[in-house]
């Protein structure tokens, strides 16, 4: 899908605007003058245009791996290689005992939580690692937990954005294309999209 399509299916929440709609109020879609109008417009551009480039800024890193500590409750934490895998359905880790094994589907992950929250991240001291580079992944019937630490800050919140947009089932231009209606489904997606992009 070029980028005025996809600019054009994720105006209004999905809803088409365009020519083939000539009788439709602005004021049914909540805009009060063409001043708001127009900065809506805008505004839905700037972000079709640049959910691809975070998309597949956050599928790249995460493909290629990064260096991180994996917790384990009360002991020092081991420092595993983490990255997802080519078909981008899981998250892998290397070395480990369980080889193969050492993976998580994303279909299996029910939740990614920043900062130190988890019991995991409660059992060590305070100051003993920067809230913004710890997250956690919750997964399977149990909610395990799986808690790491990264180098830095902006590669957790690059972790943590890249997750859910797996999660939503968007990982690249294509599959973005088949969720048009992203804002109205994900609402906190969209609105975390919208911060990162301002920062």
């Amino acid at each position: 899908m070029d980028t005025v399509s996809l600019n054009t299916s994720l105006q209004s929440g999905g809803h088409s605007v365009g020519t083939e709609s000539p009788n439709l109020s602005m004021k049914s879609w909540g805009f009060t003058n063409d001043s708001d109008y127009c900065r809506s417009q805008h505004w839905n551009f700037f972000l079709a245009a640049n959910f691809i480039n975070v998309v597949e800024k956050c599928m790249s890193l995460m493909q290629t791996g990064t260096q991180m500590v994996k917790l384990r409750g009360g002991s020092k934490g081991l420092v595993r290689y983490f990255y997802v895998d080519e078909h981008k359905s899981c998250i892998r880790w290397r070395p480990s005992r369980k080889n193969e094994r050492a993976k998580i589907s994303i279909d299996l992950i029910r939740e990614v939580c920043e900062g130190k929250q988890s019991e995991i991240f409660q059992r060590y001291a305070d100051g003993s690692f920067d809230p913004n580079c710890c997250f956690s992944i919750y997964y399977g019937e149990h909610m395990e937990s799986l808690d790491l630490v990264s180098g830095t800050g902006e590669e957790a919140r690059t972790w943590i954005t890249g997750l859910k947009y797996l999660m939503a089932g968007i990982s690249d231009e294509d599959s973005l294309a088949k969720r048009q209606r992203t804002r109205d489904q994900y609402p906190s997606l969209w609105k975390a999209l919208s911060v990162t992009l301002l920062e």
